[in-house]
């Protein structure tokens, strides 16, 4: 199939630890392009500050910026090549769907206690599901008969709002794409 793309294993991909609010892999919160890029050791490709948006297509990583300051505010990790993100021993970029749905309910019902904006689960209206309380969306990521999961890892004051893809801070960009 023309829109199917070959799933890197695991083990050949790049190993990130993911701590939420903070970082992923080498990248921090609160970084700027040129920061990321050098983090990174991949050139900036693409970059447009009007979008908020710079890809790292070699790695299968997409960066966010918010507007205000242009510093990082979210990573999203491509399903099929991305690097594999972990949080305590979770692995939760290219699998199935229902292969990490029960963690994300299962941690949802644990976040109970967050402050309001940030506790359980929300389901964006694109129907993906999003652990404010740990700044995660589930984003899915068609491949050719198959969706798979492709991680968007948040900032904190990015957190209660992305799932929203009608009013939330993650750009337009990354709802249309996949």
């Amino acid at each position: 199939m023309w829109w199917a793309q070959e799933i890197v294993s695991d083990l050949d991909r790049p190993q990130w630890t993911w701590v939420p609010f903070k970082s992923v892999g080498p990248l921090q919160f609160g970084q700027s392009v040129d920061d990321v890029a050098a983090a990174l050791g991949e050139p900036v490709s693409g970059w447009n500050p009007n979008k908020q948006w710079a890809p790292f297509s070699t790695l299968g990583v997409d960066t966010y910026y918010r507007r205000e300051d242009l510093t990082l505010a979210a990573v999203a990790v491509d399903a099929c090549r991305g690097p594999q993100v972990n949080y305590k021993g979770i692995r939760l970029a290219g699998r199935l769907p229902s292969e990490l749905s029960p963690w994300i309910e299962a941690t949802a019902e644990s976040l109970e206690d967050m402050p309001p904006g940030l506790n359980g689960l929300r389901i964006g209206l694109n129907g993906e599901a999003g652990l404010p309380g740990l700044g995660l969306v589930k984003r899915c990521q068609q491949n050719g008969d198959y969706a798979r999961t492709r991680p968007v890892l948040v900032a904190r004051d990015w957190a209660e709002m992305s799932t929203d893809s009608w009013e939330g801070p993650i750009p337009r960009r990354e709802w249309g794409v996949y």
